[in-house]
């Protein structure tokens, strides 16, 4: 990582930190220690701790008492209660946002997509994300209910590293563009009952295939565990030193295509 020059330190530390996090760069599960993370970012230890602190209200690290701070390693039971606060929120949002909403309004949601179409044809799958991500925050904050956009905010970060996580849901890249463009269309059209049953449908789509990823990963995750005690594995005490540099953007994930939208399979 390049030196943190900016005034807000904490609210830069947090920022890279995540941004590790989530595109894999900080793996789930590695242990982290303040130490060696401002020794990288060359910061002192107050950033670092403040940032922890934050990313631990997201849910994006875990932080116990006498065994140090690691990063979240996000169970079965964590991603379905995620995913059930999903959906018992987002229909709500909706439905205010149909409901009351101007046409006009629904304007701000294209950029987004035009923005989510053309990290597709770049093949740049953290983009992708990001402006998935972007278009349901501004759902929420469309809707004009700050209490659902709290909610939101509570689940968004770690609901994110999920699906970074389980990126082998998606068929191809562009079946990303697609169904959300699909959705928009659906909001668009004024009718709150058709556009709850839209959301819906676009939330609950992948459950049961992300579901099977999960029980999949937590299987993977445990051999590993019990190959690192028998084997020795990564010393207790410190952390990988990370970079900028990352993996490449137009890498897809292994069992993924990076085929362009205008090619994608409906999903």
């Amino acid at each position: 990582m390049n030196e943190v020059l900016s005034a807000g330190l904490s609210d830069e530390v947090t920022r890279r930190l995540r941004e590790a996090i989530l595109t894999g760069l900080l793996r789930d599960g590695e242990r982290v220690v303040e130490r060696d993370l401002a020794s990288t970012l060359a910061v002192s230890r107050g950033p670092v701790r403040d940032a922890l602190r934050r990313l631990a209200d997201e849910g994006l690290v875990v932080s116990e008492p006498r065994r140090g701070t690691r990063i979240a390693s996000l169970t079965l039971e964590d991603g379905e209660e995620i995913m059930a606060i999903r959906l018992a929120i987002e229909p709500l949002a909706v439905r205010y946002l149909v409901r009351d909403a101007e046409s006009p309004r629904f304007e701000s949601l294209h950029p987004i997509l035009d923005a989510m179409r053309a990290a597709c044809e770049r093949h740049d799958w953290p983009e992708v994300m990001a402006q998935d991500f972007a278009l349901h925050s501004q759902l929420y904050r469309l809707c004009g209910r700050r209490r659902l956009l709290r909610l939101w905010e509570s689940i968004s970060e770690p609901l994110l590293h999920i699906f970074r996580m389980n990126l082998g849901l998606y068929e191809n890249i562009g079946q990303v563009y697609e169904n959300h463009r699909k959705l928009v269309a659906e909001l668009e059209s004024g009718d709150p009952a058709r556009a709850e049953d839209a959301i819906r449908e676009h939330i609950t789509h992948f459950q049961p295939q992300l579901r099977a990823l999960m029980i999949d990963r937590e299987r993977k995750l445990a051999q590993e565990g019990y190959a690192r005690r028998t084997d020795g594995g990564r010393p207790e005490g410190g952390s990988r030193r990370f970079d900028t540099g990352g993996t490449s953007t137009t890498d897809a994930p292994a069992g993924v295509h990076n085929t362009p939208p205008h090619q994608t399979q409906e999903g």
